[in-house]
């Protein structure tokens, strides 16, 4: 006998496709764009209106722009104070790079790309310089947890010093090993002739603003090269020598990325003081010689 199996019927969530992860991420980064632009649309209505109207639309421009740097600069206060903990922290700095984009359009609006007068020229100076501080920071940031991970587990930058210091001391124990015998001696004078200061003396700024594995590559080939002058124990702690080499360049390039960070951040705070400055100046100035909205 045939029994027939009766489906059930499919709800309606059932049958809707399954959204991708690339398709959320997507989504996640269009709605807020769309959201920016829908906002610069409104703040430009107002501002025709306000000129027709016969008001000074440039404070209505100018007016907005201060309430978006005002928002922008809650991010540096909930990073700073522990106490406050209001949301995550990566949606704070999702809607600071939002809200900046909207800043620079919004600055458009209200002083235009060209500025005449040697204050709104000092304070389009300083704003641009936070845009470009930022955008770099933006970029640094994005692309430093990459390079650090590469490395293998990442350090604290405050424990570097001693981590680099343990190093520079296990290589000069291992040199000093070396210096006694003649089958080694090659590796003793090999340290003494260029790698001891590899160990004890910090990258050149070159290198922090951009580090690059040339050197590490360069110091492990002319160790690989003298191992035939070495014997086997010799060889054996060359290849000790080079794990110190590995590590040392390791922890500097860890530093370098650490204090990119730190720098293009400071960087972009530092600019933003002086912009704080001259737009009160700008503001004063503005209703002095204005006499109406």
């Amino acid at each position: 006998m045939n029994i027939k199996t009766q489906t059930q019927p499919r709800s309606l969530l059932e049958t809707l496709p399954t959204l991708s992860a690339t398709s959320i991420r997507v989504g996640c980064r269009l709605i807020p764009t769309v959201v920016v632009v829908v906002a610069w649309l409104i703040l430009r209505t107002f501002r025709d209106r306000s000129a027709e109207n016969l008001q000074n639309e440039a404070f209505v421009t100018g007016y907005s722009l201060a309430a978006i740097c005002v928002f922008l600069m809650l991010l540096g206060v909930r990073k700073r104070v522990i106490t406050i903990q209001i949301g995550r922290l990566v949606v704070w700095q999702r809607t600071h790079h939002y809200l900046g984009l909207l800043s620079v359009g919004a600055y458009a609006l209200h002083a235009g790309m060209l500025t005449t007068g040697w204050l709104e020229s000092l304070l389009a100076l300083s704003f641009w310089s936070i845009a470009l501080t930022g955008l770099i920071g933006w970029y640094v940031n994005r692309t430093s947890p990459r390079m650090l991970r590469a490395v293998g587990a990442q350090i604290l930058r405050q424990d570097i010093p001693e981590r680099s210091k343990l190093i520079a001391k296990e290589a000069y124990t291992l040199a000093l090993t070396a210096a006694g015998k003649n089958d080694t001696a090659s590796l003793a004078d090999h340290y003494q002739g260029g790698l001891s200061s590899f160990f004890t003396t910090s990258r050149g700024w070159i290198y922090r603003m951009r580090p690059s594995g040339g050197k590490r590559r360069k110091l492990l080939d002319d160790l690989e090269n003298i191992d035939r002058y070495l014997g086997e124990e010799g060889r054996t702690q060359r290849r000790a020598m080079s794990v110190l080499v590995r590590s040392k360049d390791d922890l500097d390039f860890q530093s370098a990325i650490q204090n990119r960070i730190r720098f293009w951040a400071a960087a972009h705070t530092w600019v933003l003081g002086s912009f704080v400055v001259l737009t009160i100046a700008h503001v004063i100035v503005a209703h002095q010689f204005t006499s109406s909205w």
